[in-house]
């Protein structure tokens, strides 16, 4: 008799070990993206003196949130993301607002999109996320421009566009490699 409750105490323990692994699990998915997000920023605000540190970081930015909105949104909750936008805009040189304003926007169009862009491949979503960046640029020149109240350069639009454009392949690879490897650890 003792050892059957022992037994059964031992398969409680057990139960509530495998209960405390899958909360820890869903917290680690829930918050892996938005914490990626800001240990980039913050890297990236140091000033090491690299040329397109700034556009770098913006890239980095909407690349995750293209990314994990489009191909795994359950791991990137909105409130989550607004959280971390905010977080993020401290660690910014843009003007105040635009890259949250920007992450959400590419959040809504990855969010809203997913089922078409799965079925038509890598390029068209890629596209499409040029497309936002893009936006973001243009957003953060005009503003700029109303700023300084003269013409500016535009060449800064087309370095972030292609730092933006050519990096999301890497980061795409990157995150995609690191999908799997969290997928098989929490199959342990």
């Amino acid at each position: 008799m003792a050892l059957r409750l022992e037994q059964g105490r031992l398969d409680h323990e057990a139960l509530e070990g495998t209960r405390q692994r899958k909360l820890m699990v869903r917290v680690r998915r829930k918050l892996s993206p938005c914490v990626i997000m800001v240990v980039l920023a913050f890297v990236l605000s140091a000033p090491f003196g690299i040329l397109g540190q700034t556009e770098l970081q913006t890239a980095l930015t909407l690349g995750t949130v293209w990314f994990w909105a489009l191909y795994r949104p359950a791991f990137m909750p909105l409130f989550g993301l607004f959280c971390s936008g905010v977080v993020i805009e401290f660690f910014s040189a843009n003007p105040p607002g635009v890259l949250l304003f920007w992450m959400l926007v590419a959040y809504g169009v990855a969010h809203g999109c997913r089922v078409g862009l799965s079925r038509r491949g890598f390029l068209l979503s890629w596209s499409l996320y040029g497309l936002i960046v893009l936006g973001e640029a243009l957003t953060d020149w005009v503003l700029m421009v109303i700023r300084v109240r003269g013409a500016l350069s535009v060449y800064p639009i087309v370095f972030q566009e292609a730092l933006a454009v050519g990096s999301y392949p890497f980061l795409h690879v990157l995150y995609l490699w690191g999908l799997s490897v969290m997928e098989k650890h929490d199959r342990l």
